[in-house]
């Protein structure tokens, strides 16, 4: 119905080139995007389906760097958590020299003899966004917590162990010192995403969400001072600026009117702490697919935890939306 209501079946040009992009390192840099604006004209306006619905008009700035440590030589032999940097882990395990007298599993930590004296100390968290941590429990917290609770590692070992606890112990910047929000967006989120450990040196890395309120010069002083607490280096990684376009637009207006039209919600704009391909660009907004409020079947677990997912029924009526909006943008004028 939607097609034959919306495609023109004339053979009548449309007034504007329609183009699908089909994004393969999103979660990697988007550097597909840097390849394909060398090679291509920007577009006058983009809508990526990355996201919730309605329409998502700003993202939080995004912030990353290392928390290295010194060349350690004590009792830990092995420290690994988390799948990705913009993931709250939900699975971390140390492997640390010791015997098992006296220790205990607890609700989020097991413990287990690995022979030759060795002890394997595993974390079992709640995984999730980083962009969205409330909820979520970080696993590398858990082990590091029960370290320093029972005395596994030597004091050069405690003191980057200490600055971690210092880190992980808050995911809105509170304990670091970086906490804040402003009118456009809401708080800064900041989660530790991934550990290891090689040649005796231990590297965390974090993931931070920031608004307007606060600059990237401003948290990499922060998380220097930070580290030095640990004995320990703190490496900037990426940074990258909020984004945001006015939610007054006529682009946005469309694409409210097929949200509405379609599902007979009066939802309003929104901006997040999620990053998408939209922020390459100079015109453009995430749109959908998902829908926070919306039921969703038991099995379905949190975005970027396990067993994401959504139901067919939902995403052919984003289907509908989709081709809604694509009709009323080509009413535009650009």
């Amino acid at each position: 119905k939607f097609f034959k209501e919306y495609c023109d079946a004339t053979g009548r040009t449309l007034p504007y080139t329609l183009r699908v992009l089909m994004g393969c390192s999103e979660e990697t840099g988007m550097t597909d995007v840097d390849y394909y604006l060398d090679r291509e004209p920007m577009p006058a306006f983009l809508f990526t389906p990355d996201a919730n619905f309605p329409v998502g008009y700003g993202e939080k700035g995004g912030f990353g760097g290392t928390f290295e440590s010194a060349r350690l030589s004590g009792n830990l032999v092995d420290f690994t958590g988390g799948v990705a940097g913009n993931v709250v882990p939900d699975r971390a395990s140390a492997l640390v020299r010791g015997s098992l007298d006296g220790l205990r599993d607890t609700t989020h930590v097991k413990v287990a003899a690995e022979g030759d004296g060795l002890i394997r100390v595993t974390g079992y968290g709640i995984g999730g966004h980083a962009s969205t941590p409330a909820g979520t429990v970080n696993a590398i917290a858990l082990v590091v917590d029960y370290l320093m609770e029972n005395k596994l590692c030597t004091p050069e070992e405690e003191h980057y162990l200490a600055m971690l606890q210092t880190l992980l112990a808050t995911t809105d910047g509170r304990s670091v010192g970086i906490a804040c929000r402003d009118e456009m967006f809401d708080a800064l989120t900041c989660i530790g995403g991934t550990i290891t450990m090689e040649d005796g040196v231990l590297r965390q890395t974090i993931d931070v969400r920031y608004p307007t309120a606060i600059s990237g010069e401003e948290l990499t002083a922060a998380c220097k001072l930070l580290a030095e607490t640990g004995g320990a280096k703190f490496i900037p990684g990426r940074c990258s600026e909020p984004f945001y376009i006015s939610p007054d637009s006529a682009e946005v207006a469309v694409l409210m009117d097929a949200y509405r039209t379609v599902t007979g919600l009066e939802k309003k704009p929104f901006t997040m702490g999620g990053g998408t391909y939209a922020r390459h660009f100079r015109n453009a907004v995430s749109f959908g697919p998902d829908d926070p409020d919306a039921a969703k079947p038991d099995w379905v677990g949190s975005m970027h935890g396990a067993n994401e997912g959504v139901e067919l029924a939902f995403m052919l009526n984003a289907l509908k939306i989709y081709i809604r909006a694509m009709a009323g943008l080509m009413e535009l004028e650009f």
